[in-house]
């Protein structure tokens, strides 16, 4: 079941590698000759860039996480409570707004009722990341997948620092204020050293939760 999962992850890594190094390569060389203006306003967006496809590959791995499990055809009880919490929100918006009319709490409860009577659901492909995609909503999609969750301090990252969660509250910072059409700060403007060192947390990143995906996948950690 892994084999198909450990391929398309990897070919999915490598894509969004080749992505990011040609976004480095087109901004911070001199293959196009961008003059001052242009390479400003490159330079500064190559965060939000970067960002994206951060957001994007998370959205992708664990859409081919859940494929994998969805291909087994387990009874829904036999997943682990955190999978099973994760798709009775994703399809009943009511668990977290109930509804106040009469004829809503009718309805939820027939859906309810149907639910149950099937043993078999497929996982929800979509997961929230809430546009926000740093080390509390990272650790937090994980565990609704019962896999590991990452450690404040990552010995895998060294640079500048092993701090994971203050290294994504920067990135994560800087995406936002590009984004939203804020004033970077003189300290925090755009280079080269600062696209390697957001570049590298984040294909470090990619590598990891294939692994971490892989493991949970073989030893069938998404089971109770």
């Amino acid at each position: 079941m892994t084999f198909e999962f450990e391929n398309k992850s990897l070919l999915l890594i490598e894509e969004h590698q080749e992505v990011i190094r040609e976004i480095e390569r087109a901004i911070f060389t001199n293959r196009y000759n961008l003059n001052n203006k242009h390479f400003t306003i490159f330079s500064t967006n190559s965060i939000s860039i970067l960002y994206s496809i951060w957001e994007g590959f998370i959205q992708k791995i664990f859409g081919l996480y859940i494929d994998e499990i969805n291909k087994e055809e387990i009874d829904f009880f036999s997943f682990c409570d955190n999978i099973i919490i994760f798709c009775k929100e994703r399809n009943f918006r009511q668990l977290k707004d109930y509804p106040q009319k009469t004829s809503g709490k009718i309805s939820f409860m027939k859906k309810l009722k149907d639910f149950y009577s099937i043993n078999v659901h497929l996982i929800p492909r979509v997961i929230d990341t809430q546009s926000n995609v740093g080390f509390e909503v990272l650790n937090r999609l994980l565990e609704q997948f019962n896999i590991v969750t990452y450690p404040e301090q990552w010995d895998v990252y060294k640079y500048p620092n092993p701090n994971l969660k203050e290294n994504l509250h920067i990135f994560l910072k800087l995406r936002n204020t590009i984004a939203h059409g804020g004033e970077l700060l003189p300290e925090e403007s755009i280079d080269q050293k600062t696209y390697e060192r957001f570049k590298k947390i984040v294909l470090d990143l990619m590598y990891d939760l294939r692994d971490k995906m892989l493991d949970s996948l073989i030893n069938k950690k998404y089971k109770s």
